[in-house]
C-alpha cells in the first residue's frame, strides 16, 4: 500500500489467492477438455468479479486488515532492529516502554466501556508512539556519538589560530586559505550547536513520552471512552512529529556534511606558502 494512501482493491481482487486458483483451474480444465466455453465462462465471471468485488465492504475490510497486519509486522521488525542497536540504557528504556504499551493494551481491551472497533485506532497511536521513541533514541545515540568524537575546544582553538593568520599575514594566498578555514570552522560551530539543541529537545521529548505513557497506564482501567486516550496520544504525537522532522534534518546533517578544515594552515603553513612563492620567482 502506498504510504498514506488507500489499498489498491482492484489489484487485491485480482491477486486474491482464491481468484487466481479458480482462474487457473478453469484455464487448465479448458485446455484439458478442449472445451473453450469453460474458459469463456471463467473470463466472464472474472470480469464480473473485478467489476463488483473491489467495492464489496467485506472484501475491503479483509484487504484493509491484511494491509494493516503487513504494515504492523514490517514496522515491528524495523523497530526491533533499531532497539537492538541502542546502547544499554536506551535499550532498557525502550523495552520498558514496550511493556507499558502492552499493559495498556490489555487493560483497554478488558475495559467494558470500550468498543473494539473504536479502540483499534487508539492502540495504533500507542504503537506509533513507541516507534517514535525508539527512532528518537536512535537519532540521539547518533548525535551523542558525533559530539563525543568532536572536541569543541579544539574547534575554537583553530578558529583563533586562523583569525590570527588572517590578521598578520601579508600573503594573499595564505589569507585566502585562512578565510576558507574560518568559514568551514564557523559552520562546524553552528552544526555542533544545532546538534546539541536537537539532543536536548529529543531527550526531553523522550522523557515526556515515558512519563505520559506511565500516566496512561495508571488511568487505563478508569477511562470511559477511547477518545480520552486518543486526545492525550494526539497531543504527544504532535510534539513528536516536530522533533522527528528535526531528527531527519540532523541525520541529513551528520550523513551529508564534511566538516574537516580545508587546510590546517598555521605558522608553518604560512612559511611553506612563502617558500613556494620564492621558488616561483625568476
Amino acid at each position: 500500500m502506498p504510504a498514506g494512501g488507500a489499498p489498491n482493491y482492484l489489484k487485491a481482487a485480482f491477486l486474491n489467492v482464491y481468484n487466481l486458483s479458480l482462474l487457473g483451474g478453469a484455464a487448465v480444465a479448458a485446455m484439458a477438455t478442449g472445451d473453450w466455453f469453460i474458459g469463456a465462462a471463467a473470463a466472464g465471471v472474472e470480469a464480473l468479479w473485478l467489476l463488483l468485488g473491489p467495492d464489496l465492504r467485506p472484501f475491503k475490510r479483509a484487504v484493509d486488515q491484511a494491509e494493516r497486519e503487513a504494515r504492523d509486522k514490517a514496522d515491528r521488525e524495523r523497530v526491533n532492529k533499531l532497539i537492538e542497536s541502542l546502547p544499554q540504557r536506551d535499550w532498557q528504556r525502550a523495552k520498558a516502554l514496550d511493556e507499558l504499551k502492552r499493559e495498556i493494551e490489555r487493560d483497554m481491551q478488558h475495559n467494558p466501556s470500550f468498543q473494539a472497533i473504536l479502540l483499534q485506532s487508539e492502540l495504533d497511536k500507542l504503537a506509533q508512539l513507541h516507534s517514535s521513541f525508539v527512532t528518537l533514541a536512535t537519532a540521539c545515540n547518533r548525535a551523542e556519538t558525533y559530539l563525543g568524537a568532536t572536541d569543541r575546544k579544539e574547534v575554537d582553538r583553530q578558529m583563533e589560530s586562523q583569525k590570527a593568520i588572517l590578521d598578520r599575514s601579508s600573503d594573499p594566498a595564505v589569507k585566502d586559505i585562512a578565510q576558507k578555514n574560518l568559514e568551514v570552522l564557523s559552520k562546524r560551530q553552528l552544526t555542533i550547536k544545532d546538534i546539541e539543541n536537537f539532543l536536548a529537545r529529543a531527550r526531553g521529548q523522550m522523557n515526556l513520552i515515558e512519563n505520559s505513557v506511565r500516566l496512561l497506564r495508571d488511568q487505563a482501567l478508569t477511562m470511559t471512552s477511547p477518545s480520552q486516550l486518543g486526545e492525550q496520544l494526539d497531543d504527544l504525537l504532535t510534539g513528536v512529529d516536530a522533533i522527528q522532522q528535526s531528527a531527519k534534518d540532523t541525520e541529513a546533517m551528520l550523513t551529508a556534511s564534511r566538516f574537516d578544515p580545508i587546510s590546517a594552515v598555521g605558522a608553518e603553513g604560512e612559511g611553506a606558502a612563502r617558500q613556494g612563492q620564492r621558488v616561483r620567482e625568476p
